[in-house]
Formats: structure tokens, sequence, C-alpha cells
């Protein structure tokens, strides 16, 4: 019999997919894969507007799958809960056999 999941564990990945359940979403965790970058640099990335852009940071970093960094008046994302970059690769893989 496979091991159970843990419940600590479960709850984790369980807030990772919801905060992923949005493309724009999945969108800004692919671009900072890369590295950090500005609320500026993922809104043309995503094709969205500043407002909506920020909301959905917010909401990440609220969850804690994004930190922020400031220099000055710039602020920086980065990636820092590593389940979020595990079930973007399991998208990939998945992608990779239905092609």
């Amino acid at each position: 019999m496979a091991e159970l999941l843990k419940p600590e564990f479960l709850d984790e990945v369980c807030q990772v997919v919801k905060m992923l359940g949005h493309p724009a979403r999945i969108k800004i965790i692919e671009h900072l894969e890369n590295g950090p970058a500005t609320v500026g640099q993922l809104q043309q990335t995503i094709g969205l507007s500043q407002p909506v852009t920020s909301q959905h940071l917010r909401l990440m970093k609220d969850k804690g799958i994004l930190s922020s960094q400031r220099d000055g008046n710039i602020i920086r994302y980065s990636v820092t809960n590593p389940i979020t970059l595990k079930f973007l690769n399991c998208l990939r893989n998945s992608q990779l056999q239905q092609d």
C-alpha cells in the first residue's frame, strides 16, 4: 500500500493548488521561475493591468507562495514555496505526455 500523505503536507499542497487555479497566476509563476521580477515586468509578460497583476501577487504572497524584496521604491517578487515549482513541473510533464 502506498504511503498516505501527511495532513500538514496535504494542507500546504491544497493551498498551492487553490492559488494556481487561475491561468494568470500560473503565468506569473512561470516568469518568476527564472528569477525575481517587478510588477511592471510581470504585467508586460502576462498582459494584464497593473492593478490586476498586483492583486494576483498579493494573494499569492499572503498564502506564502511568493515573497517580496523592496529596493527603494522597487519591489521584486520571487517564488518561495518549493511545492509551487514542483507543481509547475508536474503540469509540464503532463503536457508533454499529451503531445
